[in-house]
């Protein structure tokens, strides 16, 4: 028997299709087919392309969000560190689905739609509650805590863009760009060599 639809049915369809031919595959008549309705019955859920893919990526944000509540320790940087760990994980995981969240429909995760913050916000704020925690702590001081969160998820952005983007790299040395990257930025929030001159 065949699932009712509903967004989130039809943002799990495309999803799929995505996931294994990629952001081009993907068309309100390809989940339609997949989903043995007519293109036409989607529109009472998702009004178009941009909108399905919206689906998809309201979905990948929050499945995002979850890694980040799963990060364990109670050192708010090892904290920071796992969150950044989760985050380049995600994207080397999910390539597809991290361009499409992030590179190829930027405009996704940077506009508010229906009332409703935008996703990157999500992630945003995610970040400066962690760095919040350890300025509570006073293990990162003299720097803006949106500034800090910005630093530290832009560190590890810069990091899948470039392990998706740029030559092939041993499984080790990936790792290790992952680490030092994150390391550097955490180290010098820590020890105030981040902060911006005034």
């Amino acid at each position: 028997m065949r699932q009712p639809l509903n967004r989130e049915v039809i943002s799990a369809a495309a999803r799929d299709i995505l996931v294994s031919d990629g952001l081009h595959g993907v068309s309100l008549r390809r989940v339609a087919n997949n989903l043995g309705v007519t293109a036409p019955a989607l529109y009472a859920h998702v009004a178009d392309k941009r909108d399905l893919l919206q689906g998809i990526v309201e979905q990948e944000v929050d499945r995002l969000i979850e890694r980040f509540e799963a990060v364990q320790g109670n050192d708010p940087l090892e904290h920071l560190r796992g969150m950044c760990r989760a985050y380049v994980d995600y994207g080397l995981t999910n390539p597809d689905l991290f361009r499409a969240m992030f590179l190829f429909r930027p405009e996704l995760t940077a506009e508010p739609r229906g009332g409703k913050p935008a996703l990157g916000e999500k992630i945003h704020r995610a970040f400066v509650a962690a760095v919040e925690r350890a300025q509570h702590d006073h293990v990162i001081e003299g720097i803006d805590a949106e500034l800090a969160a910005l630093t530290v998820w832009t560190t590890a952005h810069g990091v899948v863009t470039t392990l998706l983007c740029g030559p092939p790299l041993h499984i080790d040395l990936k790792n290790r760009l992952a680490d030092t990257a994150v390391v550097a930025a955490l180290t010098g929030l820590r020890h105030g060599a981040l902060t911006p001159a005034a």
